[in-house]
């Protein structure tokens, strides 16, 4: 998805080829959209693990991550130091929050998104995070995989 940072952001995809980030991200307005694809350019790119230690970012443990956005395009880029080309207006509340790992040097991979603005309760957060630590599993067992098979053809 992104690349130049510091870290490279891409989706995860599961057996069936699915990316359910990425889905969930073409569902959103386009204002929210805009503004999660500058806060992961701008922010999470450029500073990968280390948004743990702002605003945007907090660790969920087992090496699953939440980054969290509640500022539109315009108020993301300026707290980044960017200039956004053209206006973009703010009408919406923005609180999303995605989850991510990472994978191998220097790899933030989107696991699975939500708007928190449309459901805030304990509960739907615990369900996203669940959903999260299943896609988060999925992917380890697939890496694995992965790499017994490389073995098996280099041994």
């Amino acid at each position: 998805m992104t690349q130049g940072g510091t870290w490279d952001v891409e989706f995860y995809e599961d057996e069936n080829g699915r990316e359910p980030c990425r889905d969930w991200i073409e569902d959103l307005s386009r204002e929210k959209r805009l503004a999660l694809e500058t806060a992961l350019e701008c922010v999470l790119a450029e500073r990968g693990l280390d948004v743990v230690r702002t605003e945007f970012g907090k660790p969920l443990g087992q090496g699953l991550y939440e980054f969290r956005l509640r500022w539109s395009a315009a108020e993301v880029a300026r707290k980044a130091g960017v200039v956004l080309a053209g206006q973009v207006s703010e009408t919406e509340a923005i609180l999303l929050r995605v989850f991510f790992c990472t994978s191998g040097s220097r790899i933030i991979l989107l696991l699975s998104g939500y708007d928190k603005a449309k459901d805030a309760t304990d509960r739907r957060q615990d369900r996203e995070i669940a959903e999260a630590r299943k896609l988060l599993r999925a992917h380890r067992e697939a890496e694995k995989r992965a790499k017994a098979r490389a073995r098996r053809r280099n041994g």
